[in-house]
């Protein structure tokens, strides 16, 4: 089964990986779609984008060894969640992989991103604050563009991810920082003069890399990182 289980970090929450190996009609004999579900498929024009929606659902669906029929929706800030409202969840999909991340107890939020040869130097500039993109410059580790570039979507999927900008509001901590196979960031989410704070963990694996998030750690209106000075110190 390309089905791989996640041993994850934080307490009671549970994570799954799937590797696309199957066709798209694999998938729709084992979710029993609903209407609503049905019809978002139906705007994916593209077919590899379709599998990897399908594979997420599936990779939830095995995780949580889900046997009846429950729907998968979409609150008003665009989180999804089960009708049985059973578990948070969250999913993620890249490429050959999907995955999927669910607890009883705290809003949870996961990426994958599928480590591609082009990289364009442009691009680390549009989500990259200054203090993230002199790191990256001088580290030059190409692992550390797509570790930046999850931990902040994972990041705008567990926030509200109205009015937030990857490089205007979203950071990620790198003093002190050492690019391990697997570990934690601390990532900052500044909002409407509020700061909130969230240990990121990634794993990295030969082609793609992982990252999660749970419950808030910290609200406050300054950082208490930097001496206080937060809400200039990670833009």
């Amino acid at each position: 089964m390309p089905f791989i289980p996640i041993e994850s970090k934080i307490k009671d929450i549970k994570i799954g990986l799937w590797r696309i190996e199957e066709e798209e009609e694999y998938f729709y004999q084992r979710l029993n779609l609903y209407e609503n579900e049905t019809n978002h498929l139906a705007k994916l024009s593209h077919p590899q984008k379709k599998i990897e929606w399908l594979s997420s659902r599936l990779c939830l669906k095995t995780l949580l060894n889900i046997t009846e029929k429950v729907e998968s929706l979409k609150n008003e800030e665009g989180k999804p969640y089960l009708s049985n409202h059973s578990y948070y969840i969250s999913y993620s999909h890249s490429s050959n992989y999907s995955s999927a991340i669910a607890s009883k107890e705290n809003y949870v939020a996961i990426d994958i991103e599928f480590f591609r040869k082009s990289r364009s130097p442009e691009l680390s500039k549009m989500f990259m604050n200054q203090w993230e993109l002199s790191y990256y410059k001088k580290t030059g580790n190409p692992y550390l563009f797509f570790l930046i570039w999850s931990a902040k979507e994972t990041l705008f999927k567990i926030h509200s991810k109205r009015g937030i900008y990857f490089r205007e509001n979203i950071h990620i901590n790198l003093e002190d920082f050492s690019l391990n196979q697997n570990g934690k960031l601390l990532g900052i989410v500044q909002c409407n003069g509020i700061e909130r704070y969230y240990d990121v963990y990634y794993e990295i694996f030969s082609d793609f890399v992982l990252t999660y998030t749970s419950q808030r750690l910290q609200q406050s209106q300054k950082s208490s990182i930097s001496g206080g000075s937060g809400s200039t110190a990670y833009r």
